[in-house]
């Protein structure tokens, strides 16, 4: 599969030139304004202290969807952090639950409290995700499946580990995807065009989060690197952990990074397609283009620490809303 997919070329960085117009335009543009005002007027009709629980969450765990959410329609912003949040759950079940059978359970809940949701007489358990979740799905229509199918996916591969990169690939596209399609639902947009650019764009973005994981990840001596281009590049587990065959470890870091570059310009390339009003789920694509930039001005040294720094982006945000791309 990667094969026949565009690859990035290797060498020197990629530069990027800056629009003086469009920077002027944001120059005096008062952040705080997009801040969401915890409130009855901005949120009416849900419990604060459940939605402060999803802000602080989101906030905290996916600070880059956060920022997002910050600069979609304003009637849709509570919502967002909510879905959010949901994600952010299930997503810890993997990362902070050790036992496999607790980690059934945990799932188990989350599958059965999906059902309540949908159930027209569901008990509905009260915890704070749960309920906002609930009144996200009424209020706006969410259809199940995707968000059954984020348990799925993360439920079967509990470890996060690959055989292939076709197998990565297709894991992100149900994890991360699934959202994208969410969001595309919760702005009202059915259009197979825009739900191809999401699985483009929800791939692209679910890759660049699993590079990003590797150099923690290594540190605790797992090694997430599929199995194939572990062969393929004559890489071993062992020569990671010690630091060793460098050369080796970037040429898979080349190879998984290649794949996520020619989803980001796929999506890119349907956007005259795409409705207008489906550009905001498209605003994480700033993430995914600046992180794959900077990967290969490091000539894809995933343990360059500055690689992982956290950047600011949202002034990049902003330009992109504005001009209603992505």
């Amino acid at each position: 599969m990667a094969a026949s997919l565009r690859i990035i070329p290797r060498g020197c960085g990629i530069g990027v030139k800056h629009n003086r117009f469009s920077y002027t335009k944001l120059k005096n543009h008062n952040v705080s304004y997009l801040n969401f005002k915890r409130n009855a007027s901005v949120i009416a009709g849900i419990p604060k202290k459940s939605f402060d629980y999803c802000y602080n969450l989101t906030r905290q765990n996916d600070y880059e969807h956060f920022l997002c959410s910050l600069l979609i329609e304003k009637n849709l912003r509570a919502a967002a952090i909510v879905l959010r949040a949901y994600n952010i759950e299930i997503a810890k079940v993997t990362e902070n639950v050790r036992d496999p059978i607790r980690g059934q359970g945990r799932f188990t809940f989350w599958r059965e409290t999906l059902d309540e949701i949908y159930n027209p007489k569901g008990q509905i358990p009260q915890t704070p995700v749960v309920q906002l979740l609930n009144w996200v799905a009424n209020e706006f229509k969410i259809s199940k499946i995707w968000l059954s199918r984020m348990i799925d996916a993360r439920e079967s591969n509990p470890a996060s580990r690959f055989n292939s990169l076709e197998d990565l690939d297709n894991y992100y596209e149900q994890v991360v995807s699934s959202m994208y399609y969410v969001f595309l639902e919760l702005h009202g947009v059915k259009d197979v065009q825009a739900d191809h650019a999401a699985s483009h764009l929800g791939r692209c973005y679910g890759i660049v989060s699993f590079l990003r994981a590797i150099p923690a990840t290594a540190s605790k001596g797992n090694i997430l690197f599929p199995n194939d281009l572990l062969a393929k590049h004559s890489v071993s587990q062992e020569d990671i952990r010690r630091g060793k065959n460098s050369k080796g470890v970037s040429d898979i870091v080349f190879d998984i990074a290649s794949v996520a570059n020619s989803h980001l310009l796929k999506a890119r390339s349907l956007k005259d397609k795409v409705p207008k009003n489906a550009f905001p789920v498209f605003l994480p694509s700033v993430f995914c283009d600046d992180y794959l930039k900077n990967l290969q001005t490091v000539d894809f040294n995933i343990f360059e620490p500055s690689i992982n720094r956290r950047r600011y982006l949202f002034h990049k945000l902003l330009l992109q809303k504005f001009r209603k791309t992505y």
